[in-house]
């Protein structure tokens, strides 16, 4: 007996078995690309991820700091920096000589000065000194003649306000500019030789000479003052003390001599004063 199939079926028998093998061969390829896709994640996929971030470029560095106003240790200004109540006060010790000008040169030579004063610095700019001023001058040896004293000498001495102007300046020297006015004493003294006896504590004595006053005339009156400095930091770039060196004009209302008062009119004279400034 002779057995015979459908063409059709066997066909469709064939086409079975294809797709089922072609199956089995895509299963272990879907499996390696579920596990490796972009849908999944994991901890450790996270913990790079903040790790990228934190490191990588969105992480800005900080900015640095601006800077002080404020000079830091071991700068300089042109001006003290005021920090505290102190730092306002302010006073200067000083001496030099001085030079009559003008008719003052009939009866005064050069002498010396002495000055001193202590006020406020309202700012880096402007301050103020209460000064005294004491000035020593001799009399011409023409002058004595005529009046006919062997010696003599002209005191001024003087209590003024006087502000003062600081200027702008670089480094370690400065300048100012100063001016005032006050009260002003001028004593004029006419004075001779006279010996004298001078005896010590054990009662030894011996023979000497002085000067004694045989005349003089006095005036208080009204005065001004006029003049400008240079400063050097010779403490120190953050020291507030420098020395200074400064010349002034200064003049003296002093009354001149009438038929019922001594006197030798107005004084004027240049002191140019050395010393230390706070």
């Amino acid at each position: 007996m002779v057995v015979s199939s459908s063409p059709s079926r066997s066909f469709f028998f064939r086409m079975v078995l294809a797709c089922s093998a072609l199956a089995m061969t895509a299963i272990p390829f879907t499996a390696k690309a579920q596990t490796s896709g972009p849908a999944v994640s994991s901890s450790s996929d996270y913990k790079a991820y903040l790790s990228e971030d934190i490191d990588g470029d969105s992480l800005a560095a900080a900015p640095n700091p601006a800077p002080s106003a404020k000079p830091q240790y071991g700068q300089t200004n042109s001006y003290p920096s005021y920090q505290n109540r102190w730092s306002h006060v302010a006073f200067e010790a000083g001496g030099g000589f001085n030079a009559p000008v003008g008719h003052t040169t009939n009866y005064a030579t050069y002498g010396g000065n002495i000055t001193l004063g202590a006020g406020w610095n309202f700012n880096k700019w402007l301050g103020t000194l209460v000064e005294y001023q004491f000035i020593a001058d001799k009399i011409p040896g023409r002058t004595l003649a005529a009046v006919g004293a062997p010696g003599g000498n002209v005191h001024v001495w003087s209590f003024t306000i006087d502000p003062i102007v600081y200027l702008p300046s670089r480094g370690n020297f400065g300048a100012y500019f100063t001016g005032g006015g006050g009260f002003y004493r001028k004593v004029t003294t006419f004075t001779s030789p006279q010996p004298v006896l001078y005896c010590d504590y054990f009662g030894f004595c011996y023979e000497g000479v002085t000067n004694v006053t045989i005349g003089h005339f006095s005036s208080n009156q009204g005065g001004m003052n006029i003049g400008a400095g240079f400063t050097w930091k010779a403490f120190g770039p953050d020291s507030n003390g420098k020395l200074f060196a400064e010349v002034r004009y200064v003049w003296v209302d002093s009354p001149s001599a009438t038929a019922t008062q001594q006197g030798t009119g107005s004084f004027g004279t240049l002191p140019v004063t050395f010393g230390v400034r706070w």
